[in-house]
């Protein structure tokens, strides 16, 4: 008696059936893993440190011919009585070779900072730390922002504390 195909022999039928959960299951597996790289590769979430670095006009997609850009260390964005974003930023420079303040200047296209101002209360009120009274105030035209350059006393050419303060869209 001839037994065709699987019939005859059950341990067949059962290795097959577990082949194609496996198959299944490997399937779903590389879709699920396809699917997840394609959701990485996207932008990620825009952040407040993002959004106040836009307010302050020095997020890295507003230059990019220039090929860098400098990332802060504190960022805070809030909102002034009328409901506009006011952003205040604190970028540290450690002025090795590669970052200095005049590279900072030179990557978001500002002058040299001129005479000493007094620090935004908000501003200082608004980043954590001690933040110093005053700072040697960038002289830039945009309006609604303000940077002052604070010069490390460690020694290092080149090294300063930046800060910002800008408010508009």
């Amino acid at each position: 008696m001839a037994t065709g195909g699987l019939g005859g022999k059950p341990w067949r039928r059962g290795l097959l059936g577990a082949f194609l959960v496996l198959c299944v299951a490997v399937t779903v597996g590389c879709v699920w893993w396809g699917v997840a790289a394609f959701l990485r590769s996207g932008h990620p979430p825009e952040t407040d440190t993002d959004r106040a670095e836009r307010v302050a006009g020095l997020d890295h997609e507003q230059h990019p011919a220039k090929g860098r850009y400098y990332v802060p260390k504190d960022a805070v964005l809030a909102r002034a009585a009328d409901g506009s974003p006011v952003a205040y930023l604190h970028y540290g420079i450690d002025g090795d070779d590669d970052a200095t303040v005049d590279d900072f200047l030179d990557t978001y296209d500002l002058p040299q900072p001129g005479a000493p101002g007094p620090l935004p209360a908000d501003l200082r009120a608004a980043l954590p730390g001690d933040e110093p009274a005053e700072g040697a105030l960038v002289p830039e035209g945009r309006a609604g922002r303000q940077i002052f350059v604070v010069k490390r006393p460690s020694g290092r050419r080149g090294a300063a504390d930046v800060y910002v303060r800008a408010s508009g869209v």
